[in-house]
């Protein structure tokens, strides 16, 4: 009688059980090779494609974006996300087209076949094709399951020299050009006369979009109808990881990835959009002539060999130009001149003589607006990012700097950096510690009536026109005597140039002991904070980034 009142109640627990066990949230990891909050195209499409599939999945699928997955790893950047897939350290990845030869998976090379792939409407065509479906499928052979890919931008010569734009591959001769990691866009870029390189500084042109070029330093030209190839988006998984995935689940992924590449495409804009973008905030466009463009694509003819020497990508690279002929083609961008001033990125004589030895200790201290670095050369576009409150310390070798955020989206943010100096011949080098991108800066310095003027020499591991601007656009003001070897300075996230309720924090040893003094932007009121015996060191008014030079992979 027991055994019989208490069976079905038993069956229902279990039921219960067996119900909430099924209903379980599945985390995924997606490795994404692009970083989060810089503007990048992929990033409002990763968040769909996480939408959906919650969505799809009634929220029994995660997934857990990882962004800028690539650069803990050895390969970095692309090449990084594509092996942590590979090596089921995340079971889904984003990563462009361009970086799989890296890896010696040829499956997208066709994609790069030079001057193929021309005009946003063939792109377009070509990733919702049957010839899509045929690269994505051969990454089975790789362990990989291929999802969907769409194209992101057109890429063109981008040009940093002022006055000096890239119309023939003579101008290609002898320049340092930055090219994301791809091996048919490194022999691209050697067949062309260029020495392609990696890096923040020291390239004098780049192989780039105009959605992606915002990275590049000061107000680049673009030669807009030379598009060597499209760069391309491509969502992948894990094969063994995907396998253990019911049907239902893969479904749901697929759909969801499907919505991603629609999503890609309707909302991309065209070479025209991007063209009259580019031009108000950024740089300037040319177009080379007919003659001009023959010899770029009869320089370019190696390398389209090369590739095609693999069977399938000529089968591929034949199937592409079946489809163009089918296909009429988009307008490109137009001509333009720059919406904002460009600078010379070289160096500037000065009437004045610098002096010798090292910068004066202290803590120095400039404001930037917008309107100052953009007068240096900084795009418009990058402006915020680079305008805001600099604080330098120097002491006897060591040196600190510190950054706050005072326009746009960067208002409020504050970042610090860390390294020292020396004198090398007749400047001064700069070296900050790796945490800031191992950057180098070599200056020279003079100190007058307006305050101590720096200039940058030249630079390494940085973008040149940026950090130029924000040394050289104004007189730095020395607003604390000698700071400590480990110096630092904070400037609370409400500090704006005259705010006299707000505070500046750095550590010093003025009094004779180390500690923490305060001083208003102005320079009022310097004193130093009562710790009732305490020792108090390194302030910080908040967390914040160790570098906010937008030391950005080539994208």
């Amino acid at each position: 009688m027991t055994a019989k009142r208490f069976f079905p109640l038993l069956i229902l627990v279990l039921s219960f059980v067996l119900t909430a066990c099924t209903s379980e949230t599945l985390t995924l990891r997606l490795a994404v090779s692009d970083e989060q909050g810089h503007g990048y195209p992929s990033e409002p499409l990763v968040l769909e494609f996480i939408d959906q599939v919650k969505k799809l999945s009634n929220g029994e699928i995660t997934i857990k974006p990882i962004w800028n997955a690539g650069k803990k790893t050895k390969a970095g950047f692309e090449t990084g996300v594509i092996q942590l897939v590979r090596e089921g350290k995340a079971d889904f990845g984003l990563a462009a087209s361009r970086a799989w030869d890296t890896e010696d998976i040829k499956s997208f090379q066709a994609l790069q076949a030079p001057f193929v792939i021309d005009n946003d409407a063939l792109a377009e065509a070509v990733a919702t094709s049957n010839i899509a479906s045929q690269m994505l499928d051969s990454l089975s052979k790789s362990g990989i399951v291929g999802l969907t890919l769409w194209p992101e931008d057109l890429r063109h010569p981008f040009s940093t020299l002022l006055d000096k734009p890239i119309l023939s591959p003579a101008d290609f001769t002898g320049r340092k050009i930055r090219v994301p990691k791809s091996v048919a866009s490194e022999k691209l870029v050697e067949a062309l006369g260029g020495t392609p390189m990696l890096g923040e500084g020291g390239y004098e042109g780049a192989e780039s979009g105009l959605r992606q070029a915002g990275t590049l330093t000061g107000t680049p030209t673009a030669t807009v109808n030379i598009t060597f190839f499209p760069k391309y988006q491509v969502l992948f998984a894990n094969g063994a990881a995907f396998d253990k995935l019911s049907e239902s689940q893969q479904a749901i992924i697929r759909e969801a990835a499907a919505a991603m590449q629609k999503k890609a495409i309707a909302e991309h804009p065209s070479e025209v959009e991007a063209g009259k973008t580019w031009c108000s905030d950024v740089g300037a466009v040319v177009l080379a002539n007919d003659e001009q463009l023959a010899e770029f694509e009869k320089a370019a003819q190696p390398v389209l060999d090369w590739i095609e020497q693999d069977p399938q990508n000529a089968e591929l690279i034949a199937a592409i130009r079946d489809l163009k002929a089918k296909t009429p083609p988009s307008p490109g961008a137009e001509a333009c001149a720059p919406g904002v001033a460009q600078q010379s990125t070289g160096p500037v004589a000065d009437a004045q003589a610098w002096s010798a030895g090292l910068p004066p200790n202290g803590v120095w201290q400039v404001t930037l607006t917008s309107d100052d670095v953009i007068k240096m050369g900084v795009s418009k576009a990058n402006s915020d990012d680079w305008s805001g409150v600099y604080t330098h310390t120097f002491r006897d070798g060591v040196f600190h700097t510190n950054w706050q955020g005072t326009e746009g989206d960067q208002k409020g943010k504050t970042s610090r950096c860390a390294g020292t100096y020396e004198v090398v011949e007749d400047f001064v080098r700069v070296t900050l510690d790796k945490d800031c991108g191992g950057e180098v800066d070599d200056i020279q310095w003079r100190l007058d009536d307006e305050g101590l003027h720096i200039h940058l020499v030249a630079i390494q591991n940085g973008p040149q026109v940026e950090v130029k601007a924000l040394l050289e656009a104004k007189p730095y003001q020395k607003i604390g005597d000698e700071a400590s070897p480990s110096s630092t300075t904070s400037t609370s996230p409400e500090t704006l140039a005259g705010d006299n309720t707000a505070w500046i924090a750095y550590q010093t040893n003025q009094s004779g002991s180390e500690g923490v003094w305060l001083i208003h932007p102005d320079g009022t009121e310097d004193h130093q904070i009562a710790t009732n015996g305490l020792t108090v060191l390194l302030p910080d008014w908040s967390p914040g980034g160790m570098d906010r030079r937008r030391h950005l992979p080539a994208s």
